[in-house]
């Protein structure tokens, strides 16, 4: 068998290294949408008054790039270890599993505390003055925090893909 043969073979045909690098992909976009609402997007928001708060978060949950950037990154989350099990890499495999244990948190933080909050703003309309202060009260902190902590936790997805992709990309002999 040339060696040509035998790296195909340890790499599937490659099909495991396109998949992490498209995993990796999805999730440098997920995360960056939770580090620009950290870094910037919130941040900006909190000198603004009531009204524009609550009027700019009912826009970005109009936005249908959010949902499907999560279930793109998902599947591709669920995808990576399945298809290094066939490929034997045992290393490059538990890292892909950290990746899913990660972005599983990733989802429960959101579901749990982001997805609620924002329905919360979206059910506030464009009431009174009052009834908006209301609302940017009981949201905009515990939003904030949520979003820091799958912020964090996006970042350290990335890092865990990105070792299972150096891992299995290298040559044997590398390794």
């Amino acid at each position: 068998m040339s060696e040509i043969t035998r790296e195909r073979t340890r790499t599937g045909g490659r099909w495991d290294v396109t998949v992490l690098g498209a995993t990796l992909l999805a999730l440098v976009l997920v995360t960056g949408l939770n580090v620009t609402f950290a870094v910037a997007v919130m941040p900006n928001l909190a000198g603004a008054d009531d009204l524009t708060f609550v009027t700019t978060l009912q826009r970005y949950n109009d936005n249908p790039v959010f949902p499907l950037s999560y279930t793109v990154a998902l599947i591709l989350v669920i995808l990576a270890p399945i298809v290094l099990r066939r490929s034997g890499d045992r290393a490059a495999r538990r890292w892909a599993l950290v990746t899913l244990a990660l972005y599983a948190v990733v989802l429960a933080v959101t579901a749990a505390v982001n997805l609620p909050l924002n329905e919360e703003i979206d059910a506030a309309g464009l009431g009174s003055a009052a009834g908006l202060a209301d609302v940017r009260d009981r949201v905009e902190g515990a939003w904030v925090a949520a979003n820091l902590v799958r912020s964090l936790v996006s970042v350290a997805a990335v890092g865990a893909v990105t070792r299972a992709l150096v891992l299995r990309a290298a040559p044997t002999t590398a390794r």
